[in-house]
């Protein structure tokens, strides 16, 4: 076992062999340095290789209250819609939390002008059976995106306007066939973002309004 410890130099001296060098120690890895979004300005998602993002949202139909040739109608046109689109494209179907909180608020105006002591204490357990639905996530809603991108030219100009002009021209071409879709706004590419990078947060908190702040969280050392 000490044989092992020691070797020989070119002098025949013994001494210790070297201690094995500690593995280097990297630094933790936030949430921030893992995503790819820089931020979202001006109608675009700002991605840090310098791609733009713009997103259009699709507001979903109840197939249940169509009729078979409604239905067929409504797919052969969304059908015609993507086979036209010579670019590619990203679909993203979403899940999150519905918004109970203006109907919250309607309940709390009324139980304010309520005198009648039962219908009070109808109202409040009306408040808080609705707000229990909200953060445990049992009414949720699908929400339809399509993403489109404009990457950095090789010059490394952004082509807002021409990125702006395709994901317009493809939201009138949805409306041509029946489906409601308009190009998102900041706030609206916020509330995408949030939902995705924060599902269990999204039952009852809303992204924020001014800048789009990613959750502090660390990802572990590797």
């Amino acid at each position: 076992m000490i044989g092992k410890l020691l070797r020989k130099n070119k002098g025949g001296e013994k001494k210790p062999a070297a201690a094995p060098t500690a593995a280097p120690v990297t630094s933790d890895k936030s949430a921030q340095g893992w995503m790819p979004v820089k931020d979202v300005y001006n109608g675009f998602i700002h991605r840090k290789d310098g791609t733009l993002i713009a997103a259009i949202r699709i507001q979903p139909v109840n197939f249940n209250l169509l009729s078979e040739t409604e239905k067929l109608r409504k797919i052969k046109a969304l059908e015609e819609v993507l086979n036209g689109l010579d670019q590619p494209f990203q679909i993203i179907s979403i899940a999150r939390p519905v918004d109970l909180d203006a109907y919250i608020a309607s309940l709390d105006e009324m139980k304010s002008n309520v005198t009648d002591r039962i219908k009070s204490r109808l109202l409040a357990g009306y408040m808080t059976h609705a707000a229990a639905m909200a953060t445990s996530g049992e009414a949720l809603e699908r929400q339809f995106y399509i993403l489109l991108d404009q990457p950095v030219s090789k010059n490394g100009q952004k082509d807002e306007a021409n990125l702006f002009r395709r994901a317009t021209e493809l939201s009138l071409s949805f409306s041509g066939a029946d489906l409601s879709g308009h190009v998102c706004n900041d706030e609206e590419l916020r509330d995408l973002l949030f939902i995705f990078t924060n599902p269990n947060q999204a039952a009852y908190e809303r992204a924020p309004v001014t800048q789009m702040i990613l959750p502090t969280l660390f990802m572990g050392e590797e």
